[in-house]
């Protein structure tokens, strides 16, 4: 049986009928709803991955650009694969700013794997003209070094963040001063 519902439309009084489902699906979506929030809690959660750099190397240092070639040792704690999309990063050297990249470069790395990922960090040498002159005169054998960043994950809502410190060896390219 059909309940009554009175509306007043154009000044008149109407009947329309509710169907007794509307309850039984308000209250199935609502049920569904849960559902679907209790199986979002349950996911697991993924630990970032251990950065470390190993490697830095003066490709180029001239007055319009200088190019670093970064090579960095990316370990997975986790118990799953990470498919990585893409790193976004900051480096500074011996205190001093470098720059930040990005990176669209895919990579599997195993659960509980490791994998070796090479990148790029183009400066502005303005900005860093007192450091990179230093440097020219006495290149240093190895420099301190702050790496922060976020890797994004195929299929993870967030990235995952990363920070590492710590030191490592540097090597001038032949050719790399372009003055």
């Amino acid at each position: 049986m059909l309940s009554p519902l009175y509306c007043s439309a154009y000044g008149a009084r109407h009947r329309r009928p509710i169907p007794r489902t509307a309850p039984v699906i308000r209250y199935a979506s609502l049920l569904f709803s849960l559902f679907l929030l209790a199986g979002c809690a349950s996911l697991p959660q993924l630990e970032p991955p251990a950065i470390a750099l190993e490697r830095v190397e003066l490709l180029q240092l001239g007055f319009a650009q200088q190019r670093f070639g970064l090579e960095l040792r990316v370990q997975n704690p986790n118990n799953v694969p990470l498919p990585v999309t893409g790193f976004r990063y900051g480096l500074s050297l011996a205190g001093t700013q470098l720059g930040n990249g990005q990176s669209t470069e895919r990579l599997r790395i195993p659960a509980g794997g490791e994998s070796r990922v090479k990148l790029e960090l183009n400066l502005d040498t303005i900005r860093l003209l007192g450091q990179l002159s230093e440097w020219a005169r006495q290149p240093p054998s190895e420099v301190s070094y702050l790496l922060d960043g976020e890797i994004d994950v195929d299929l993870w809502p967030r990235p995952l963040q990363f920070s590492r410190d710590g030191r490592v060896p540097i090597e001038i390219a032949p050719g790399a001063f372009q003055f």
